[in-house]
């Protein structure tokens, strides 16, 4: 796809007419972006009985959880791509619960962005884990039983000496009310680390942010 057509499509999505801009898109992007979430951080500001209950109302402790597994334009991103695959099946559900703790996330993650990579929901979902996977926690970040300070530089420092294969600019750490909300990998259409285009390192937090990183629960 031409990057003016990408644009359009984009520009298309930001307002809403997704009927328009998802045609023809499934399988038509340049990288992957995996999103984790620490979730302490999302049910301490976010987090609803109900709708959040296995995450963070129940007697597991999570740490880092899968947000999704988002394909990326250089510039900008598909979703709502069309297709004629089927929904995730219960089965599937399930079995993401371990990483993904929540029904409605897992069903909203294929529909805006696992429809757009041109695989189906067994193996979006198989490369989501296998990624997710693949990343070694820093020790710190381990088994966490009390809160602690960290700046961005910090955390950053310490995830990419425990990946020494992942470069330096395709890791993105995000946050929220001074605490570590996200982080958020860039990897190639196989699952290989790789460097972040320009638009996916905004909202980046900056490196001398000093952040709450709170226990798991």
């Amino acid at each position: 796809m031409q990057p003016l057509a990408r644009c359009l499509i984009a520009l298309l999505a930001h307002l809403g007419l997704t009927s328009l801009a998802t045609a023809q898109q499934a399988g038509d992007f340049d990288y992957y972006l995996l999103a984790l979430s620490w979730s302490p951080s999302y049910c301490a500001d976010d987090g609803k009985k109900g709708r959040d209950s296995l995450q963070c109302y129940s007697d597991r402790r999570y740490g880092f959880v899968i947000h999704g597994l988002w394909p990326q334009y250089n510039k900008g991103y598909p979703q709502y791509c069309e297709t004629g695959l089927k929904k995730p099946s219960k089965k599937l559900v399930d079995q993401m619960l371990k990483f993904s703790p929540s029904r409605g996330l897992i069903h909203h993650e294929w529909k805006k962005h696992g429809t757009c990579t041109g695989l189906s929901p067994l193996d979006y979902f198989r490369l989501a884990v296998k990624s997710f996977k693949k990343l070694n926690r820093p020790k710190s970040l381990v088994g966490l039983d009390r809160p602690i300070m960290k700046t961005t530089a910090q955390i950053r420092k310490e995830i990419l000496a425990a990946n020494p294969d992942m470069p330096a600019d395709g890791l993105v750490i995000t946050c929220k009310r001074q605490k570590l909300r996200e982080i958020r990998i860039c990897l190639t259409k196989n699952g290989e680390y790789k460097r972040c285009s320009a638009s996916a390192l905004r909202g980046m937090c900056r490196q001398k942010n000093k952040l709450r990183i709170l226990s798991a629960r």
